[in-house]
């Protein structure tokens, strides 16, 4: 089970013959000895082999799952030691995965301990729970899984001079660690650090403003970024956060350094907008183990995630008011009253991310907090206040747990008519997800529109946001996405980056961004027109030549397009299953 939620990136290939039978025997032999069969890496390739069609793909992925799941959970419950099951963890990441061993090793000794508390204390714990819940990207189904939901109000949602500015930040993913010239092209998650050793050649050294590969964001970019956005943007009237400060060196975490970083990034932000309040929330990086949050009734210490909570509450205090403290406290999310007629809702969306092993226990509406949005939402109505929603994790988010976005979507649609927007980050692109009324497929209800990044990682420019907002119902009027070319600024480290204004939502799409109306006739234009898609797909990735050099085939595109218009993962697996070359006549 632990390997099977690590090895994300490996590839899998499928051979005719499917030998199930044999993959289960020499993983038995190997979990029961302790010692690796020499036959393994043969079995394993035997059936990781030759696959050309996705459903095959997912078919045996979501077997071999059930195979390791159940032979983990029943040695687990025989009393094989947290050693064995360790090393057993570790083999198979390395042979199955893209991770060298440091990556395998350390993450596998982060997590282990979470791993061992939900089989002993989840009595019915099954392999399908577990495979559907990770791999729910790859269609793995739980049958018995019986679907929970909460309490929204009857009712029909509320439609709802000057102007503000809103920056938005997201996923800066500082890496104390980075080092130019350093290695760029290592075998870990994370490369471009002082750990990763001197580049042997000049093409392999990291860049001093950040580079394109497997590499986060030096210090020094950071304090850039935030001279820029106060050089460029006199008038500022509050910052969105959405999101992951810690860098993505997920297997050498823990709890002291994550505050540690944490607490330099918050210092920077409030030295640098001084009296310009920000709105912050958590990303699934700032948790240890990292994507970690379990529910509230695990109180060990060892494993609890009350640690995190209790110290923002405190490091946010700087900008929100003493009545946050109690929910921030018990699951990381908020409201705000910024003045009369309008809020903000910070949610930790965390929650939903399919890599969070706590689902696993209980996956039931954690925290409480979906309830909680619906009903300070129902309170934001009756006093005729307009809202935007701050979340890390997208809407509709391929790794956002299923049941999870359907009952956000629920509360959205009902609600809609007071959410003006909403503001996301996590994926590292520029990009939007628009909802429709689930009883008229016609009708756009509300979008949400995602920061990009500041991390370049992987392939992407750096970016910030800045909206435009009319202040009498907090509609978004326009945005713009600020940018530099990365490859140019790394040539002269002597120089400041050249930043410059990607371009404007309103110049490019011929619309503002508050006619949800136009929204649809942009989706169907997009269908029509794929290079309207390729476009869009271009300024995800902020233009950078990596985004640029990358071919985007018409299944690629067409995947972009579902994305867009899907706000739950079971929308986005029938649009993304709805392609047919035959059928789909695009214009190029």
């Amino acid at each position: 089970m632990i390997l099977l939620y690590f090895c994300v990136h490996f590839f899998v290939q499928i051979s005719g013959q499917r030998p199930y039978g044999d993959v289960e025997n020499v993983l038995l032999e190997f979990i029961q000895t302790g010692t690796k069969p020499t036959n393994l890496d043969n079995v394993l390739q035997e059936v990781f082999f030759n696959a050309d069609d996705t459903d095959k793909e997912n078919e045996i992925l979501c077997s071999v799952c059930r195979i390791v799941s159940n032979i983990v959970i029943n040695a687990r419950k025989d009393g094989l030691s947290k050693e064995v099951l360790s090393n057993f963890s570790k083999e198979l990441c390395i042979l199955l995965s893209d991770f060298g061993y440091e990556t395998c090793s350390g993450y596998i000794d982060i997590i282990m301990d979470s791993i061992l508390y939900i089989i002993d204390n989840k009595s019915d714990l099954t392999a399908e729970r577990v495979c559907a819940i990770r791999f729910q990207t790859n269609n793995c189904e739980d049958a018995a899984y019986i679907p929970w939901s909460i309490d929204i109000p009857p009712g029909k949602s509320q439609n709802s001079n000057d102007k503000v500015n809103v920056i938005h930040l997201t996923d800066i993913h500082y890496d104390p660690l980075y080092e130019p010239k350093s290695e760029a092209t290592c075998n870990e998650i994370l490369c471009c650090e002082s750990t990763s050793g001197k580049a042997k050649f000049v093409e392999n050294e990291a860049g001093f403003w950040g580079d394109y590969r497997a590499c986060d964001m030096p210090w020094n970019a950071i304090e850039d970024l935030l001279k820029q956005i106060r050089k460029e943007h006199s008038k500022i009237d509050r910052v969105y956060f959405t999101g992951d400060i810690i860098s993505h060196q997920v297997w050498n975490t823990t709890k002291e350094d994550n505050k540690v970083y944490i607490t330099k990034m918050l210092q920077k932000l409030q030295d640098s907008f001084g009296e310009i309040s920000v709105y912050p929330i958590l990303g699934n990086h700032e948790s240890h183990p990292t994507d970690f949050y379990p529910p509230t009734q695990v109180t060990d210490t060892e494993f609890s995630i009350e640690w995190l909570f209790r110290f923002l509450a405190e490091a946010w205090s700087r900008w929100l008011p003493t009545d946050t403290l109690k929910t921030i406290r018990k699951g990381g999310y908020y409201t705000v009253l910024v003045k009369p007629g309008f809020r903000i809702i910070a949610l930790n969306s965390n929650v939903c991310f399919t890599y969070n092993l706590w689902l696993i226990l209980d996956d039931k509406d954690p925290y409480g907090q979906l309830q909680w949005l619906s009903d300070t939402l129902l309170e934001a109505e009756k006093n005729k206040e307009s809202v935007h929603i701050l979340s890390h994790i997208p809407p509709g988010d391929s790794e956002c747990l299923q049941q999870w976005s359907h009952e956000f979507r629920r509360i959205i649609e009902r609600f809609h008519g007071i959410i003006t927007a909403q503001f996301n980050g996590h994926t590292h692109l520029d990009e939007l997800r628009v909802f429709f009324n689930s009883e008229d497929q016609d009708e756009v209800v509300n979008v949400a529109f995602n920061g990009g990044s500041f991390t370049t990682f992987i392939g992407f420019n750096p970016g910030y946001k800045i909206y435009q907002v009319e202040n009498r119902y907090n509609r978004i009027i326009d945005y713009e996405q600020w940018t530099y070319n990365l490859s140019t600024a790394n040539e002269d480290p002597n120089n400041k980056p050249n930043w410059f204004k990607l371009y404007s939502f309103k110049n490019t799409y011929g619309f503002q961004p508050d006619n949800l109306e136009r929204f649809h006739w942009l989706l169907q234009n997009m269908s029509k027109n794929f290079q309207l898609v390729e476009e869009y797909r271009r300024l995800q990735g902020r233009n950078s030549s990596i985004v640029i050099n990358t071919n985007c085939n018409k299944k690629c595109l067409h995947d972009i397009l579902c994305t867009m218009k899907s706000v739950e993962y079971s929308d986005l697996s029938v649009c993304q299953n709805q392609y047919d070359m035959k059928k789909i006549k695009i214009e190029l």
